[in-house]
């Protein structure tokens, strides 16, 4: 069986969440659609329009069409950059694909791109080209990958911006070893599991997180696999960890750092993930409150309140 390459996980989950892809990229022209309608993805259209040369799983490309509240069709292009180096000729690909939909199809075609790749000096914005006072122009919206960590779209309960966290640390991985990697990838899970999305959701984005990240150990893959089974197997416990992570900040506080910094955000939160999934765990193997309080040396009130929330 070939392995899943990353154009083909983009095309995939971008189909997956496209509502939310939109929701997340366009936030100031995503209410001009009107999704009730559908939409559709317009994969052998935009075949047509490659050269034979360029197969299908080398592009990352998808071609959609929607229609807005007022009534109108709309073709959006959107182009997902994997490459991590200088492409001198890419603004003329992305021009090119511009016209080649707009004269074939007759269609007004929106462009965005996507660049996933670890050049922090490859962004082209535009396509431009003078000759003898002729100016052929194409600008078009674009998101750097790079340039936008985890920080920047922590506000959001968007599923896109798991996907976006995944890919951005996927891009540091030169800098990571696999041990941190699986605690970042299991952070993610856990904020995944916290959003309520339904299961469906659930495993597609679980689909796109095992298979785009990587690992210089097969074991740690293995070891990877096992925290999101055990993550997704306890999904229902999310619900108390809000309550866990506010007994930890208020510790926190106690020692002196101030409520909603981020350090005290941060060790609420891992603090209170190892203590959802400990007392779970303890519970479903028949231990009493009072014998998990002696066992991780917690409150004995305290321990009753999660147990209360798991059954």
């Amino acid at each position: 069986m070939s392995k899943i390459t990353k154009d083909q996980l983009w095309k995939a989950i971008i189909e997956d969440l496209f509502e939310d892809f939109m929701h997340f990229f366009f936030p100031k022209r995503v209410n001009e659609i009107d999704f009730s309608l559908g939409y559709e993805f317009l994969d052998q259209e935009l075949q047509t329009i490659y050269p034979k040369s360029e197969s299908k799983n080398r592009r990352a490309d998808k071609l959609v069409k929607v229609w807005l509240k007022n009534g109108e069709e709309k073709w959006i292009l959107i182009h997902i950059e994997v490459q991590g180096y200088t492409d001198e000729e890419f603004g003329f690909r992305v021009y090119s694909s511009h016209y080649r939909i707009r004269d074939k199809f007759g269609k007004p075609v929106s462009v965005f791109v996507l660049y996933t790749d670890d050049s922090p000096t490859f962004h082209p914005q535009e396509y431009r080209e003078e000759c003898l006072g002729t100016l052929s122009l194409l600008q078009f919206p674009t998101y750097k990958l790079l340039n936008h960590p985890p920080d920047s779209h922590q506000n959001t309960n968007n599923p896109f911006s798991i996907v976006m966290e995944t890919a951005w640390y996927e891009l540091k991985k030169n800098r990571l070893k696999d041990e941190n990697y699986i605690k970042i990838g299991k952070k993610i899970i856990l904020k995944l599991a916290r959003q309520g999305r339904s299961r469906e959701t659930i495993h597609k984005m679980i689909r796109f997180i095992k298979h785009y990240v990587t690992f210089d150990k097969s074991k740690n893959l293995d070891k990877f696999e096992e925290e999101i089974n055990i993550i997704i197997e306890n999904k229902k416990d999310m619900g108390i960890l809000e309550l866990v992570k506010q007994h930890e900040l208020a510790k926190a506080e106690e020692r002196g750092e101030k409520r909603g910094e981020k350090k005290g955000e941060k060790k609420g939160e891992e603090k209170a993930i190892e203590k959802v999934l400990k007392i779970s765990k303890l519970y479903k193997e028949g231990l009493s409150a009072i014998d998990i309080a002696k066992q991780l040396n917690l409150e004995l009130d305290f321990v009753q309140k999660i147990i209360s929330g798991l059954s």
